[in-house]
């Protein structure tokens, strides 16, 4: 096992959760983005939930979510960290809600690194650079996470278009503290593909240490 943390996204049935447990994911995320096709509602989240024991970590992973959504998924007690995409609801951090966050920002180019240095590392548990859009599958220029690094202290990870094909110059090039893979690693019934799982997997982990 190396210290490169790796998380599968968009986990939405106990058969995918045990795939990527089983080729050894460190985290699996559920999304509670209605808009999203890999959508879980809060109970279907408990049933992958029970059917880990007791790694990979559930995070949940939301999309410009209400403060009061964010209560009630942290109250259910499944969860590990809140992973935030678009706007962040006015108040998050003086209602506490007992769990690390995860900050995900779109990044297109240089410019994009403006949007870290607002953030407080002992606030924002960990950012998540991702493409041009969430979901998009899309790359962005990975060296601009080396570049990250200067404006943020905390967890940097990388998003956005990995695949098992590119995983590894990925994560030569970024020198990421994890890595987060969703279609990627899917196949054309957009559920979890075992080779797929197990090639990325397998991958992501042989790039380290950094080239």
């Amino acid at each position: 096992m190396s210290d490169l943390s790796i998380k599968l996204c968009g986990v939405r049935s106990v058969r995918d959760a045990r795939l990527c447990a089983e080729a050894g994911a460190d985290e699996l995320g559920v999304v509670f983005a209605k808009a999203s096709k890999r959508c879980v509602s809060l109970g279907q989240a408990r049933e992958i939930h029970e059917s880990l024991a007791p790694v990979p970590a559930l995070i949940g992973v939301f999309q410009d979510a209400t403060l009061y959504e964010l209560q009630i998924a942290a109250n259910a007690g499944i969860l590990a960290a809140l992973q935030l995409h678009g706007a962040r609801p006015a108040g998050l951090f003086e209602m506490p809600l007992g769990l690390p966050l995860h900050f995900a920002l779109q990044i297109t180019d240089a410019d994009s690194l403006t949007q870290l240095d607002e953030l407080d590392p002992s606030l924002v548990a960990r950012i998540l650079l991702d493409g041009p859009r969430g979901g998009s599958g899309k790359t962005f220029d990975w060296r601009l996470v080396r570049e990250a690094r200067k404006r943020f202290a905390g967890p940097l990870h990388l998003a956005g278009g990995l695949t098992p094909e590119n995983v590894a110059e990925a994560v030569a090039i970024a020198a990421p503290d994890g890595v987060d893979v969703s279609s990627g690693v899917e196949g054309p019934d957009g559920l979890k593909a075992p080779e797929r799982v197990r090639a990325f997997i397998e991958a992501a982990r042989a790039a380290v240490p950094y080239l």
